[in-house]
């Protein structure tokens, strides 16, 4: 429910105090409930591990704290070109953002959410924008839609869907699992399991020291590679910054139960490694590495390996599977929730701006070879 009487004031603030801001942070996330990308496990994570200089924009209203965000600045890689672009929670490095925050967004107190994002985003386009870029991205569709009607320009980057199980859901309808999916669903699913057996018996591993989740990241390195590729942007496997990152967030994370990792396997054969968050009582699934050396058209490691995990998170009390962005058959196969995402840039009304844009829309046209007709 919004307070409408009280006023909310913003400030920016350049390379604020790291500690004073981790405790300002934890403070409006333990009255926030935001999601895990907004926790501070992963933003100070971020912060150590990527960012060197910064910006904190800080919401009040009076002494209180009510919304916090952290902007980094890039300058535009053209020539002659002054202009900079401000990025919410990631860096404007490809190498660097190949973590991939979701469900971006300010930490904001949920009684004071609307107004204090407006008021953060005229505070960053009055103090910080100017000519330049807010980014923002993987946030919800419609998040943002404050900074058009403060007279932002937006353009879509980059979009996709994020799916979800609401396994309470489940629950209220007095649904299993296998209840829930789909006759060809259960069929395929029923079918690995029993093709895994004859490997051995199905066991699930979860790490629960730090040594052991260590021990699972550089498992799933091959497994990962093999799948997506060894080339710049493919696997995070092969990009350093990546690694350092989950080395660090793992140390953070896995003896407290937030970073989970498991090993899923069939007698002595892998099926995968499945790596997933735990917050605040939520399942958020991260990363995949699955075996596909196996020569069965049958065998399904990554249905199987979340058909497993789904009943673990469904015996254990939890809330949610957020399998999260990404449209993928087995995802469509268990949620029973979706949202559209996106990754937008903001600016100013500017002439120069509305120029480059077309260019850009025209060069995508030639390169897609869907390019305009000349009648």
């Amino acid at each position: 429910m919004e307070l409408g009487n009280d006023s909310v004031q913003c400030d920016v603030f350049y390379n604020p105090d790291r500690e004073k801001l981790a405790k300002a942070w934890q403070q409006l996330e333990a009255r926030s409930r935001p999601n895990f990308f907004l926790s501070w496990l992963w933003i100070g994570t971020w912060l150590e591990c990527c960012v060197d200089d910064c910006y904190l924009v800080e919401a009040r209203t009076g002494k209180e704290v009510v919304g916090l965000g952290i902007l980094v600045a890039k300058k535009s890689r053209l020539p002659f070109d002054s202009r900079q672009s401000y990025f919410l929670h990631q860096t404007g490095d490809p190498e660097q953002d190949q973590l991939c925050i979701e469900y971006n967004d300010f930490l904001l107190l949920p009684a004071y959410a609307e107004k204090a994002r407006t008021t953060m985003l005229s505070k960053i386009f009055l103090s910080l924008v100017g000519n330049g870029a807010l980014v923002i991205g993987a946030c919800q569709k419609g998040l943002f839609n404050s900074a058009l009607r403060l007279g932002a320009e937006s353009r879509c980057v980059w979009d996709s869907v994020a799916y979800k199980l609401d396994l309470n859901r489940l629950r209220a309808d007095d649904m299993s699992l296998e209840q829930s999916l789909s006759r060809s669903g259960r069929y395929q699913i029923k079918r690995s399991l029993k093709r895994y057996e004859r490997q051995g018996k199905i066991t699930i591993t979860t790490a629960t020291t730090t040594d052991e989740a260590l021990a699972m990241f550089a498992d799933a390195e091959p497994f990962h590679i093999a799948r997506w590729g060894a080339l710049p942007g493919q696997s995070g496997f092969t990009n350093p910054k990546f690694k350092h990152f989950h080395h660090t967030l793992i140390r953070r994370g896995a003896e407290s139960g937030e970073v989970v990792l498991h090993t899923l396997c069939a007698g002595d054969e892998p099926i995968g490694v499945i790596y997933n968050f735990h917050y605040d009582n939520q399942v958020y699934f991260y990363l995949s590495a699955l075996n596909y050396n196996l020569q069965d058209k049958h065998l399904k490691p990554g249905l199987t390996a979340h058909y497993l995990l789904i009943n673990q998170a469904l015996s254990k009390g939890m809330e949610g599977y957020d399998f999260m962005a990404g449209v993928t058959r087995y995802k469509q196969t268990f949620a029973n929730s979706e949202s559209p995402v996106a990754t937008y840039h903001y600016q100013q009304p500017h002439l120069a701006l509305k120029v480059e844009d077309s260019l850009r829309r025209f060069k995508r046209r030639i390169t897609s070879g869907n390019s305009p007709s000349p009648l």
